[in-house]
């Protein structure tokens, strides 16, 4: 009997079908030495390779008139390509979690620009470019994944942070990490650790990197559960960062994508890591995949961490509790929404670190200098303040930047040499008075005032006992006040301090805001006695002369009990220099004239803040009021009628507006504040500007 005769097609078809189970069950296993595989078009190949393998059996089943040799070589080739897939996914789960790697530290590293500052940017580099309509698309040309480092590198030069916590960070077999390439191109110090892929089999992997103007040390990677499959791992690499200042921990985050619930667990997981770390991170940044109102977030919160800047799907978490850092300011920087940089906006946010602060370099008197020389445009400044100008009852506008005056002006017959009634404006200084005072050992923050007040002996609430220089520092002594409605009766009466403490207590002391100038008043009594002479005496020893201001007037209640409230008057330079003693956080003449804490201290909001009509600025210090978080951390001096001395830590500005003692309203306040804002700080030519050292 003689076999048939096998038809040409089948014999085709079947050894098509062997052929191509064969190139795709291999592909996998070779892919890093020809090509660079992106783990999308990875998974495709193994399903294909899978599936190929099965057609290549079947057609070994089917196909009789095939010779029985090729058959079975058709069938081990399919039965090779069919268990590849499974073979391959099965290697990769074996894979141990990724060591981070770090990168070499910089030959020539940036000089630091001062250690109380940390500048802090969280960033996708996602790998794909944009499409002629501006669509994300898979990138495989190096060409452009070059491209994109390089415009990532300028970037993040020109944005100036400290530390940049990347995810996404590519690696290839023919181009090499990202990571190294921003260390090598930024002069930064670097790790890197793989999160998904191999690059041994795949060409292609990305992770998470950390790099960073000082030294990385005792890197980590915290593998997340629950994994969504054995081809996608997720990691968060924690480190310590050496800074010079103090040293501390950061980790960054790269939770799933596109699967809320996943990520959640992973978020949760991670936050068990976090609490279960023997040194506890400053700062968790990353790609949580997760929007600020869910729940595994709302536990970061519930264990200290605050969200910098909630509303997108990134974040950066603050150890609010535990680090001492204080945000200044946080922002999508608009270089960063660009898609041929990232598909993710990317967070930028500033810290004030709990560290003194760098020599200042305050020349001995103002020097004036013009707005180009300080980073200020020119043209826009002016216009700002011919706007102040023509407000109604404005007498004065000085600008300091850099510690050098750029502007100052007078209007409607005003002039420099005369003092000027700071008005509740002088609540600021005193402020500084007190901190004078606990540093020189005369008071202490929790000390109560009856124990230093004569006037306290007969009181007749026992529960005023319980009040501090803390609660009149922060305005939550509880007493009635005596401002607004109340300040004309509290001033005819014949002993102010006798008459603000027998206001009666209306809530228990440390739990309510309410503004008073009395309160004040008794501050001022309490550091005359406690010092042994007069608040305006030890402002001129201990203040005043430190700073080189000459002439000040202080009014006086009938006992001689300096206002603590209002009525000092001081010249427009002179006020100007306050505001510039704060920004340089205490620091004078080379010297701390007032300790840095207790500035920090006093421009942060305390437990207890404004409510209704105080919410008219951002919070409230101690006896400064913060403004809102458009203002990037500033704070003010404010005095009735207009009188303001305006201090902007980001900008490194310094603004002093002096006006007629005439009550202007919200809306000149809003108006003045807003080109405050728009036109002096706003024209800051260089809004990431870095301090040279000095």
């Amino acid at each position: 009997m003689t076999r048939p005769r096998p038809s040409f097609a089948a014999v085709t078809a079947a050894s098509a079908a062997g052929l191509t189970a064969a190139a795709l069950g291999s592909i996998p296993w070779i892919a890093g030495t020809i090509t660079v595989v992106q783990p999308d078009a990875a998974r495709l190949v193994l399903v294909t390779a899978a599936l190929a393998g099965v057609v290549s059996i079947g057609a070994a089943a089917f196909t009789r008139q095939v010779h029985p040799a090729l058959r079975g070589t058709i069938l081990s080739l399919g039965l090779l390509a069919a268990a590849s897939s499974p073979a391959f996914v099965e290697l990769l789960a074996r894979q141990p979690p990724a060591e981070p790697r770090l990168v070499g530290g910089p030959v020539n590293a940036e000089p630091t620009t001062g250690t109380d500052r940390l500048r802090v940017l969280q960033l996708n580099a996602y790998h794909a470019y944009p499409d002629s309509e501006g669509r994300l698309l898979p990138s495989v040309a190096a060409s452009d994944r070059l491209v994109r480092a390089g415009r990532l590198a300028d970037v993040i030069s020109h944005l100036r942070p400290d530390i940049v916590v990347l995810q996404e960070a590519w690696c290839t077999v023919a181009e090499g990490c990202l990571a190294d390439r921003l260390a090598a191109t930024l002069g930064l110090h670097a790790v890197y650790a793989r999160a998904n892929g191999s690059q041994r089999w795949l060409g292609f992997e990305e992770g998470a990197a950390i790099l960073s103007r000082f030294p990385i040390a005792d890197p980590k990677t915290w593998p997340l559960r629950p994994d969504r499959d054995r081809f996608e791992r997720r990691i968060a690499l924690a480190a310590r960062i050496e800074h010079p200042a103090l040293s501390f921990h950061v980790v960054g985050v790269h939770a799933a994508n596109g699967d809320p619930e996943l990520a959640g667990a992973q978020t949760e997981h991670l936050l068990e890591r976090v609490l279960a770390s023997p040194a506890r991170p400053a700062v968790i940044a990353g790609d949580f995949n997760l929007d600020s109102s869910h729940p595994a977030l709302s536990r970061f919160d519930a264990a200290g961490y605050r969200d910098l800047l909630p509303g997108g799907i990134d974040h950066v978490l603050l150890d609010a509790e535990g680090s001492g850092w204080w945000p200044l300011w946080s922002e999508w920087p608009p270089t960063l929404l660009d898609t041929a940089i990232s598909d993710h906006p990317g967070i930028l946010v500033e810290f004030q670190l709990p560290a003194p602060p760098a020599d200042d370099d305050w020349p001995g008197d103002w020097q004036v200098v013009t707005a180009d020389q300080v980073g200020l445009n020119p043209g826009r400044l002016e216009q700002a303040v011919e706007d102040i100008g023509e407000l109604e009852g404005v007498h004065g506008l000085l600008i300091a930047r850099h510690g050098r005056l750029v502007t100052e002006r007078y209007f409607r017959g005003s002039a420099g040499h005369r003092l000027h009634n700071l008005k509740s404006a002088s609540k600021s200084v005193l402020s500084a008075l007190a901190g004078l005072a606990v540093k020189g050992g005369f008071l202490e923050l929790d000390q109560p005032i009856a124990d230093v007040l004569p006037e306290a002996a007969n009181l007749d609430d026992p529960r005023k006992h319980a009040i501090t220089v803390r609660h009149l520092l922060t305005m939550t002594s509880g007493l009635e006040s005596t401002s607004f409605g109340n300040y004309g009766s509290w001033v005819a009466s014949r002993n102010w301090v006798r008459a603000a403490l027998g206001r009666p207590l209306q809530a228990e002391p440390g739990t309510r805001f309410s503004y008073s100038t009395g309160g004040t008043h008794l501050l001022s009594a309490t550091l005359s006695r406690a010092a042994g002479r007069s608040s305006h005496d030890f402002a001129r020893e201990q203040l005043f002369a430190p700073l080189g201001i000459r002439r000040s007037a202080w009014a006086r209640d009938r006992q001689g009990v300096h206002m603590g409230g209002n009525n000092l008057s001081l010249a427009p330079r002179d006020m100007l220099k306050f505001g510039q003693l704060y920004l340089n956080r205490g620091r004078w003449g080379g010297k701390q004239l007032l300790p840095w804490q207790w500035i920090d201290q006093s421009t942060r909001p305390g437990l207890v803040g404004p409510r209704g009509r105080g919410r008219i600025y951002g919070g409230y210090g101690y006896l400064w009021w913060l403004r809102g978080t458009r203002e990037r951390g500033a704070y003010i001096a404010s005095g009735f009628g207009g009188q303001y001395i305006y201090v902007a830590p980001a900008e490194d500005l310094v603004v002093v507006v002096i006006s007629t003692e005439i009550s202007k309203g919200r809306g000149w306040r809003g108006e003045l504040f807003g080109i405050i804002r728009e036109g002096v700080a706003g024209s800051v030519i260089d809004p990431y500007e870095r301090r040279s050292p000095l």
